[in-house]
């Protein structure tokens, strides 16, 4: 195990000082070693002084790297005492992100000289936050305000005869639907936090979602499966959440699969819902980005906004839980969603 990291500040301060703490405690003792001599020689009988010389440094012989060793723990001690405020600014630092905006860094202990950096950061995560909520904000009036027009093409689209402009236009429609829906969960998920209090059945939840899926499975051409779990699965979160992260899953695996092949969902103690398609499958090289915003694979027909799978990436953090993507039994793409049992 590493004392230091390479290259890092601690590292370096900790070995310039012990350098210079050892280069005078050398110097120190052998000037004390040349006094000590004269001293004796002036003191002593002829020879005398030889053999005190001899017994001075059989003392120093044990006692020097004793004493070097003290002072190196010192030197460690104190540097690491006067940068821990700075490791706890960078360790407050390292959790600020989308979800957590209101961080900043604490200036308590930091030195003077560091003070207006500390500062400076401060506003500029002012200034971001400030930014992220009129997004925020923005997303969520605009989405509202497409749902009543969407409803009222929606009825219109239903009222009309049969046709193949028609189901096109129905479509169109469903997809900016979907979207819209997708941009409102985005903005609720950010704007406030999950209530993972609630105990609720991960069994009863998934099957609730498969069932209102199922007949749109049909009309697109595949179908769901849904492997139960043998006892009920209760675990501690917001059911709408997770239902929603669960809908988003199976959607995105019924925009995937391939025609006349079925998409599985799988719900598995201790709390996991997996979901496989038989689609074209994700590369390793894209997995680390499937689950970010607006994120689409180069060449990939335009599907969807690249909502979907963020949302049950932020469900799953808000649950303390994981999302991974597995390589298909066959062919395409085994999407694992992982939670915490309530018993955790």
């Amino acid at each position: 195990m590493k004392l230091f990291r390479k290259g890092s500040l601690e590292g370096r301060l900790v070995g310039r000082l012990a350098a210079l703490s050892i280069v005078a405690m050398v110097v120190g003792f052998a000037g004390l070693v040349i006094k000590a001599y004269r001293i004796a020689h002036g003191l002593s009988e002829e020879g005398q002084a030889d053999v005190f010389v001899e017994e001075f440094m059989k003392e120093a012989a044990w006692s020097f790297p004793l004493f070097a060793a003290v002072v190196l723990a010192t030197v460690v001690v104190t540097v690491r005492t006067s940068l821990a405020p700075l490791k706890q600014a960078s360790n407050r630092a390292s959790r600020i992100d989308p979800t957590s905006p209101g961080v900043r860094l604490d200036n308590v202990g930091v030195p003077n000289e560091l003070l207006s950096l500390v500062a400076a950061i401060n506003e500029a995560l002012d200034r971001l936050e400030r930014g992220f909520e009129t997004q925020r904000r923005f997303t969520g009036d605009a989405a509202h305000e497409l749902r009543t027009p969407l409803a009222i093409l929606t009825s219109g689209l239903e009222a009309m005869p049969e046709s193949d402009e028609v189901r096109r236009l129905r479509q169109d429609v469903m997809r900016m639907t979907r979207l819209v829906e997708q941009l409102l969960r985005i903005a609720r998920l950010d704007a406030l936090p999950i209530d993972t209090r609630p105990t609720v059945d991960l069994g009863e939840i998934t099957t609730a979602v498969v069932e209102q899926l199922a007949p749109w499975a049909v009309g697109l051409g595949c179908t769901i499966a849904l492997e139960p779990p043998p006892a009920p699965i209760v675990i501690s979160g917001d059911a709408d959440a997770l239902a929603s992260a669960v809908r988003n899953l199976i959607e995105n695996a019924v925009h995937h699969t391939l025609a006349g092949t079925e998409v599985v969902v799988a719900v598995n103690a201790p709390a996991q819902v997996r979901v496989t398609d038989h689609g074209p499958g994700i590369p390793e090289s894209d997995r680390a980005n499937v689950f970010s915003r607006f994120w689409r694979a180069p060449g990939q027909a335009r599907t969807g906004a690249g909502l979907g799978l963020a949302i049950v990436a932020q469900v799953a953090h808000a649950h303390r839980g994981s999302i991974g993507i597995e390589d298909g039994p066959q062919a395409g793409a085994n999407f694992v969603l992982n939670l915490k049992p309530s018993s955790q």
